[in-house]
C-alpha cells in the first residue's frame, strides 16, 4: 500500500499464558512443557503492547516491524519467580519429551488440531527458531511489565 505506514507488532509469549500452569503446579507440584530449562522467552504485557503501538501511532514512518517484549527469561527463572510468589520456593519446570507433551494436552480433551499447533510452537521455543527474528532485531529497551510483577497476578489467580 503505497503512501500507507504500516507497522506490524510482533509479541513475546504472553505473561497470562502461563496461567494455563496452575493446575498442573496444584497438582503436580512442578511446571513443565516441551520447551524449558534454559530456553529463552521474550515474555509480554498486553499494557507494554499498548504502549508500542501508542508509538508507533504516532511515529508513522512506513512499513516496519517491531518486537514488543517486558522481560527476557528462562522457564527455569520462570518457576522460581512464580514459585516464590505462591508460596512454592522450590517451584521447578520439567521439560517434557513431545510425547509426554502431547499426552498431557490430550489428558485436557485438548481438540488434536490444537495439541500439534501448541507442539508446533513449543518446538520453535525449544530449538529458538521462533526468536530468530527477535534476536536479530531485539527491541532497544524492554517494556515496563516484569516477570516480578506478573507473579503478583499468578499468586492472586492461583488463589494464595
Amino acid at each position: 500500500m503505497p503512501g500507507v505506514a504500516v507497522t506490524h507488532l510482533r509479541a513475546g509469549y504472553f505473561y497470562y499464558n502461563l496461567l494455563h500452569f496452575k493446575n498442573m503446579i496444584k497438582e503436580a507440584g512442578s511446571m513443565g512443557s516441551s520447551f524449558g530449562g534454559d530456553d529463552r522467552l521474550p515474555l509480554v504485557a498486553p499494557p507494554d503492547i499498548a504502549h508500542a503501538a501508542a508509538e508507533e501511532l504516532t511515529r508513522a514512518t512506513g512499513p516496519r516491524v517491531r518486537y514488543v517484549a517486558s522481560d527476557e527469561r528462562t522457564p527455569t527463572e520462570i518457576a522460581r519467580v512464580l514459585g516464590a510468589a505462591i508460596g512454592r520456593p522450590d517451584l521447578q519446570w520439567i521439560t517434557f519429551t513431545e510425547a509426554q507433551d502431547r499426552a498431557g494436552l490430550a489428558q485436557q480433551h485438548m481438540p488434536a488440531f490444537v495439541i500439534e499447533k501448541l507442539l508446533e510452537l513449543n518446538a520453535a521455543i525449544h530449538n529458538a527458531s521462533m526468536w530468530r527474528g527477535y534476536a536479530q532485531h531485539r527491541p532497544a529497551t524492554l517494556g515496563k511489565v516484569k516477570l516480578e510483577d506478573f507473579a503478583h497476578d499468578f499468586a492472586a489467580a492461583f488463589g494464595k
